[in-house]
C-alpha cells in the first residue's frame, strides 16, 4: 500500500538528502543570503512531510484500533481449566482480579481461585497474594499494585499456577500453620462444648417426677434450633450492635430513674425501647433474648404467630407493663407460655413490621405504649423504612444489623459439621452462605437434609446445593443501575443470558427505566475504547442516539401497557427497549466504577411533579380570567401572563408598599387572586423566573401585598344565565329578573293560583253536588250539565250537551 510505503524509514533519508542537494545546486556560491530561504523551503516540505506521516499513523492506529475492538477476546471460552496438583492447590493465596480476561469472565474466574482454596479480595494491599491482570485494568489498582510492590498474573500464569503448585504441610510458613492450627483448635473446643451442653440437656429430659411427663430430646430437635447460640460469643457478625444493646438493657434502671433525660454515650439513654432492623436469618431474635437474659431480665416475646391488633396489645399490657394481664390465670406470675413474669422483664416485640390487617391499629397501640412503658421493649424488624414503621421510628433508638460476611459465619457453620462428623472443606461452606445471602438458619437446613443423604460434600455439591436453595435479595435501583451501567455486565466475557439481565429490570420495573434514562449518558462507554479524537466522538455519538432512540421505542410500548388497552404482555419487550438495549450500547465506567460521574435520582419524578402542579395553577387563573378574556390555557400562558406581567408585578419591584393598590385594582379587574398571583409569578421564565424575581421584592411589600388583599373585598367571578345562552323568563310589568329570580317569580304565581283554589266556602250548599235545588226541569238539566262539565277537566263542549241530553231524555 502506497501508506505504508510512505511509512518505511530507508525513504525517509533519502528525500532528506535529495532536497539538501536540490538547495546546494540551486544556491548560487556568490550570493550566501539567499541561504536562509532555501532552509525555510527545505523546513515547510519536512513540516507537510511530518503532517503527512502523522495523519498516515493516526488513520492505521484508528483502524487497527477498530478492528482489535471488533474482534473481541482473544479465547473466548476457549482455555481449558487444568487438573489440579492438589485439591487445595490455592490455599494460603489472596487473589484480585482486575480488568478483562481473555478466556474466562471476573466471576468465572473468582469462582475458580475459591474452588481451590484460594482468597478473593476487592482492593490490593500488602497482604496480597498475587493480581490477576486482565485488559483495561483499573488505574486505582495499578497505582495500588505499584506501591505495594505486588507480583502480576497473566490469565495463562494464573492456570498455570492451579496446574503446578502443591500444597504440603512442611512448605507452609510458621504463620500460616500457627493459624491453620488455631482454627483447627476452636472447632474441637467449640464440638466438645456443644457435646457436653446436649448431654446435660438429655440428662435432665428424663422423666420428671413432678410432672410426669418427659421433656423433649435435644437429637430429635431441628439444627436451627439445637445449634442455637446460648452465649455472645457464638453469635455471628454485629457484635458493636449487641454491645450495645446490652449497654441499653444494663443502663435501663438508671435511665427509668432519671426520666429518660441522660442521653449516655451512645444516646440511647432518652429512649424506652430500642428498633432491631436486618434481614432475615441473622441473629437478631437470638441476640435480644440472649441480651436480656444476661441483664437479668425476663423476656416475653409476641410474634407473627399471635394476634397483635390493638385491642390485644392494649389489654394484653397495662399501661404500666407490670404484668401481661391477657396471659395470666388467676393470681399466679406465670403466662400460658410458662414464663415466670417479675418485676424485670423484657417485651419483645418480633416482625412488628409484619403486622398486616388483622393486626389493625397494632403500630400505633404500640407506639403510645412505649412512650409511658415502665419496662424495656425490643421491636424486632426487617425493613425499618416500611411506611407502616413511622410510627414507631421517632419513639426507638435505631440498631441496625447487618448481614455478617462468609469468614464470620463460616467458623459456626464448620463447628457444626464437625460435630455432625460431616467432611465439608471451607471453601464449599464459603459458597453455601453467599448463595443464601449469609441466612445461616438456611444454611443449617440445606446441611441438616444434606446430612440424611451424605456426610460429605464436594464444591460442585456445594454450588448446585446452593443453586437450588438460592435466596435472592431486592436490590436497589441505584445497585441496579450500576451493575447494568458497569463494565461487566455487557463485556465479551459475561456468561449472563438475556433473562437474567431481565430480572434486573423486574426488580422495580417503575424505577429502573428512570434511572437509566437519568444516567445513560453519564458512563465511558467501553466500546469507544482505544479510539482517540473526532473517531471517539462520533462512536460515542453513534452510541448516544442508538440508546435514545431505544429509550423512545421503550415510551412508545410504555403508552400501550398503561394506556387504556393495558397490554401488560409488552413488559418484556419494554425491559429489553428501555432498558437492556440502551445499556449495552454504553456500558462502561461510571460511578463505583472509576469513572467521574455519580449516579443519580431521576429528576423526571420532581419535574413531572411540579408540570403537573403550575397545570393546575394555570387552569384556577384561565377560569378566574375567562369572565375578562377569551382564550384557552395556552394562549392565556404565551400572551396574556407576559402582558400582565409589568402591571402586577414589575410595580412591586419599581416602587414598592406604594403600588400595592394599583395592584390589587388590576388584579380584581381580572378576577385574580392572592394564589394566582403566586402562580403567575411562577410560571415566570427567563428574567421573570421565580426565583429571580421574588429576590427582587422586598418582603415589606409582599406582606403589605397580603395585608391589604386579605382586608379588603373583591369581585367574584360568576356567570349570568344570558351570558349561558339562557333566555329568562319575562314577567310582565317590569325588567327581565335574573335565572332565580325568575324561577321565585314563577313558583310565587303558583302558589296564587292554589291559594285561588283554596278560597271557595266549603260550606256553600251551592258547590255540593248532592243537594238538588229547584226551579224546573230545564234549570236541573243545566245545573247537572254544569256539575258533570266542572268535573271532567278534559271533556268539550260537544261531549257535555250530549250528556246533558241524555239526562233529560231520562228525566
Amino acid at each position: 500500500m502506497e501508506v505504508d510505503s510512505e511509512e518505511l524509514p530507508p525513504k525517509k533519508a533519502p528525500a532528506k538528502g535529495k532536497a539538501t542537494t536540490t538547495a546546494k545546486a540551486s544556491a548560487p556560491k556568490p550570493k550566501p543570503k539567499p541561504k536562509p530561504k532555501e532552509e525555510e523551503v527545505d523546513e515547510d516540505q519536512d513540516k507537510s512531510k511530518v503532517k503527512a506521516k502523522f495523519k498516515c499513523v493516526f488513520t492505521t492506529s484508528w483502524a487497527a484500533a477498530k478492528a482489535a475492538k471488533l474482534a473481541g477476546p482473544s479465547a473466548p471460552g476457549s482455555k481449558a481449566v487444568p487438573q489440579p496438583a492438589s485439591p487445595d492447590c490455592l490455599a494460603g493465596l489472596a487473589f484480585v482480579f482486575t480488568g478483562e480476561l481473555s478466556s474466562f469472565s471476573r466471576d468465572e474466574a473468582i469462582e475458580l481461585a475459591k474452588r481451590f482454596g484460594g482468597r478473593v479480595v476487592g482492593q490490593p494491599s500488602s497482604k496480597t497474594s498475587y493480581v490477576v491482570l486482565g485488559d483495561n485494568a483499573g488505574p486505582a489498582k495499578l497505582a495500588a499494585i505499584k506501591k505495594h510492590n505486588l507480583t502480576t498474573l497473566t490469565e495463562d500464569a494464573f492456570l498455570e499456577l492451579i496446574a503446578t503448585r502443591v500444597v504440603a504441610e512442611k512448605d507452609l510458613d510458621e504463620k500460616t500453620k500457627k493459624k491453620r492450627e488455631k482454627e483447627q483448635k476452636a472447632i474441637r473446643d467449640s464440638a466438645k462444648e456443644m457435646e457436653q451442653r446436649e448431654k446435660a440437656a438429655a440428662k435432665a429430659s428424663g422423666p420428671s417426677a413432678a410432672s410426669g411427663h418427659k421433656s423433649a430430646d435435644p437429637t430429635t430437635q431441628l439444627w436451627t434450633d439445637r445449634y442455637a447460640p446460648q452465649a455472645l460469643k457464638e453469635i455471628c457478625g454485629n457484635k458493636g450492635q449487641v454491645e450495645k444493646l446490652q449497654t441499653w438493657l444494663a443502663s435501663w434502671p438508671v435511665s427509668l430513674k432519671s426520666g429518660f433525660k441522660k442521653p449516655g454515650k451512645d444516646g440511647s439513654g432518652i429512649f424506652r425501647a430500642v428498633m432491631i432492623t436486618g434481614p432475615p436469618g441473622i441473629g437478631k431474635t437470638t441476640s435480644a433474648h440472649l441480651c436480656a437474659k444476661l441483664a437479668g431480665f425476663t423476656p416475653i416475646e409476641l410474634n407473627a404467630s399471635d394476634a397483635r391488633s390493638k385491642k390485644l396489645v392494649e389489654n394484653s399490657t397495662n399501661i404500666y407493663n407490670t404484668s401481661l394481664d391477657g396471659w395470666m390465670g388467676g393470681a399466679e406470675t406465670i403466662n400460658a407460655a410458662g414464663i415466670k413474669i417479675t418485676d424485670k422483664s423484657v417485651l419483645i416485640m418480633d416482625e412488628v413490621d409484619g403486622m398486616s390487617a388483622g393486626d389493625r391499629g397494632g403500630v400505633g397501640a404500640l407506639s403510645a405504649l412505649i412512650r409511658k412503658t415502665k419496662v424495656p421493649i425490643i421491636c424486632i424488624a426487617n425493613d425499618r423504612s416500611a411506611p407502616k414503621m413511622k410510627p414507631l421510628i421517632q419513639n426507638t433508638f435505631n440498631l441496625p444489623f447487618r448481614k455478617p460476611d462468609a469468614a464470620a459465619i463460616r467458623s459456626r457453620i464448620m463447628t457444626i459439621a464437625f460435630k455432625e462428623k460431616m467432611k465439608i472443606p471451607a471453601n464449599v461452606v464459603d459458597e453455601l452462605i453467599n448463595g443464601v445471602n449469609s441466612d445461616i438458619r438456611q444454611v443449617l437446613n440445606m446441611l441438616s437434609t444434606w446430612k440424611l443423604s451424605s456426610s460429605t460434600m464436594d464444591f460442585d455439591e456445594g454450588k448446585t446445593l446452593a443453586k437450588m436453595n438460592e435466596k435472592y435479595s431486592v436490590m436497589t435501583p441505584f445497585n441496579i443501575i450500576q451493575k447494568i451501567m458497569g463494565p461487566y455486565l455487557f463485556s465479551a466475557t459475561a456468561r449472563e443470558t438475556l433473562n437474567e439481565k431481565m430480572e434486573l429490570y423486574f426488580h422495580d420495573y417503575s424505577f429502573v427505566p428512570l434511572f437509566v434514562q437519568e444516567n445513560y449518558l453519564k458512563t465511558n462507554p467501553a466500546r469507544v475504547r482505544g479510539l482517540d479524537g473526532p473517531p471517539q466522538l462520533l462512536k460515542q455519538l453513534e452510541l448516544m442516539d442508538q440508546a435514545a432512540s431505544s429509550i423512545s421505542d421503550g415510551d412508545l410500548v410504555d403508552a400501550l401497557i398503561h394506556g387504556s388497552e393495558q397490554h401488560w404482555t409488552l413488559m418484556p419487550t419494554h425491559a429489553v427497549l428501555s432498558t437492556i438495549r440502551p445499556a449495552s450500547f454504553l456500558y462502561g465506567t461510571g460511578s463505583g466504577y472509576g469513572g467521574p460521574n455519580a449516579m443519580s435520582f431521576p429528576q423526571w419524578l420532581g419535574q413531572n411533579s411540579k408540570q403537573n402542579k403550575l397545570n393546575r395553577a394555570l387552569g384556577d387563573v384561565q377560569i378566574r380570567m375567562r369572565l375578562k378574556v377569551s382564550g384557552d390555557k395556552a394562549e392565556i400562558r404565551q400572551s396574556y401572563i407576559p402582558s400582565l406581567f409589568p402591571h402586577i408585578v414589575e410595580p412591586l419591584i419599581d416602587v414598592g408598599s406604594g403600588a400595592v393598590e394599583d395592584v390589587i385594582e388590576r388584579m380584581d379587574e381580572y378576577y385574580i387572586s392572592r394564589e394566582d398571583w403566586d402562580a403567575v409569578v411562577e410560571l415566570g421564565l427567563g428574567d421573570h423566573k421565580d426565583e429571580v424575581v421574588l429576590k427582587k421584592i422586598a418582603t415589606a411589600t409582599k406582606t403589605a401585598l397580603t395585608k391589604k388583599y386579605n382586608a379588603s373585598e373583591h369581585p367574584v367571578p360568576f356567570h349570568k344565565a344570558q351570558d349561558l345562552g339562557k333566555i329568562p323568563k319575562k314577567l310582565a310589568g317590569g325588567p327581565a329578573p335574573d335565572l332565580e329570580e325568575a324561577f321565585e317569580a314563577e313558583d310565587e304565581g303558583m302558589e296564587d293560583a292554589d291559594d285561588d283554589k283554596k278560597s271557595v266556602d266549603p260550606d256553600d250548599i251551592k258547590n255540593d253536588k248532592l243537594v238538588r235545588q229547584g226551579g224546573g226541569k230545564k234549570a236541573s238539566a243545566k245545573s247537572t250539565a254544569k256539575g258533570k262539565a266542572s268535573t271532567s277537566k278534559a271533556s268539550t263542549s260537544k261531549a257535555s250537551t250530549s250528556k246533558a241530553s241524555t239526562s233529560k231524555a231520562k228525566k
